[in-house]
């Protein structure tokens, strides 16, 4: 047995030992000890070595810095098309910004005239008021003095002047005089006119919708 397993383990390693002379023959049939061996390397397998031993060849292309970086259209803006919108805005802002100052000029200007005139206004409403004060007091005045003139009368020459005067004066005699003072002048005075004085100071205290002043007669 130990004779037979020495045996295949030799043809074993023979078969190993021709399969690579084979190999060797193969790869490299320009070797002197394989030039009479008889032995042809296949073409593809030559051709095969020959491309492996081909010198490696460089491309001229430069890969991207960067990865996936978006190409360059023909539509992009160049420098110049850049200035010149970055210009026409700069020229737009500032005509809207001078524009936008004329107008807070005007506005101020404005404010300034109403100022002025609400001042003039206010100044004009004092003086009228005062004017107007002033008149009343004057026709306070004279009216108290008119008053005093008629209470001094006797009611019977009170009455008579009073009958030729006009209605308002009339009334804004008796209506300002005490009642006991009035009285005596009202009784001498016309019954129609008496009537006529005494519907409207009466009517004169309602409002101006409420008042009803017909068939007032005064002689």
């Amino acid at each position: 047995m130990q004779i037979f397993s020495l045996l295949n383990g030799k043809v074993i390693v023979g078969g190993l030992a021709l399969t690579l002379v084979a190999k060797a023959a193969m790869s490299f049939p320009e070797l002197p000890m394989f030039k009479d061996t008889g032995i042809t390397a296949p073409p593809s397998l030559v051709q095969t070595v020959a491309a492996k031993e081909k010198p490696p060849e460089f491309s001229n292309e430069i890969p991207p810095l960067v990865a996936n970086l978006p190409k360059t259209t023909e539509n992009c803006e160049a420098p110049e098309d850049v200035l010149i919108s970055l210009n026409k805005e700069r020229e737009l802002v500032a005509k809207q910004r001078a524009e936008l100052e004329n107008q807070r000029a005007e506005f101020a200007l404005a404010q300034e005239r109403l100022g002025i005139e609400k001042t003039s206004l206010t100044e004009l409403k004092t003086s009228i008021e005062d004017l107007l004060a002033r008149v009343d007091a004057a026709q306070t005045d004279d009216l108290n003095r008119l008053i005093d003139l008629y209470t001094n009368m006797k009611p019977a020459d009170a009455a008579r002047i009073m009958d030729d005067l006009d209605i308002e004066t009339t009334i804004m005699i008796l209506g300002t005089m005490k009642p006991r003072t009035a009285a005596p002048i009202l009784a001498k005075i016309p019954a129609v006119r008496a009537r006529a004085v005494s519907k409207i100071i009466l009517e004169r205290s309602q409002l101006p919708g409420d008042q009803n002043l017909t068939g007032i007669k005064l002689k």
